[in-house]
């Protein structure tokens, strides 16, 4: 089975509704939850907060961070036609200064590339560690950033698929050698 997209899905796989929090899965497993999102009163406007990831995906040693975050623009903005923005203000609680910046960093740039306007990033306030940063922007609903989100989101799951179809190799090349032998007889 090839990977295509992540699916998204309110609690216990109910269809998704806009204000509750978001369950992310690759086919049945899930990646994580993003908080409650918040809706304007007029429905014109969601916040996206922070994304929790499963312990099976913080076990994982690749980022799909940013796969995760562009599946969730598309898809609430394929979803909910009354949304005109997504706000974001998107945290990692990192230890380290220099690695914090890294991914804030990251994120800011991946923003910028979907048409986010006012992206900013600032040191999370209340912060016990001095790598955890916020990064803030917003995303307009329309054809341009619409194109751009497109791009990059194929992007991420053309990189998605890509690892997920060398990993069996590299899973292979991993085992020892004569347990490898033992495997192919």
């Amino acid at each position: 089975m090839t990977f295509k997209e992540l699916r998204i899905s309110g609690p216990d796989l109910a269809p998704y509704v806009l204000g509750e929090p978001i369950y992310v899965y690759d086919r049945s497993i899930q990646l994580g939850t993003f908080d409650p999102i918040h809706v304007t009163r007029a429905g014109t406007n969601v916040h996206i907060a922070r994304f929790i990831a499963t312990r099976f995906l913080k076990a994982g040693t690749r980022n799909i961070d940013p796969l995760v975050l562009l599946e969730v623009i598309s898809f609430i903005s394929e979803r909910f036609l009354a949304v005109q923005t997504v706000s974001f203000s998107l945290r990692s609680d990192v230890a380290s200064y220099e690695d914090g910046l890294k991914i804030a960093s990251a994120r800011a740039a991946l923003l910028q590339r979907i048409g986010t306007h006012r992206v900013t990033i600032s040191p999370q306030p209340d912060s016990a560690t001095p790598g955890n940063f916020v990064v803030h922007g917003v995303w307009a609903y329309n054809e341009l950033n619409l194109a751009a989100l497109g791009q990059c989101l194929e992007l991420e799951r053309e990189i998605y698929r890509d690892c997920e179809a060398s990993a069996p190799e590299a899973a292979r090349r991993s085992l020892p050698s004569r347990l490898r032998r033992l495997l192919s007889r």
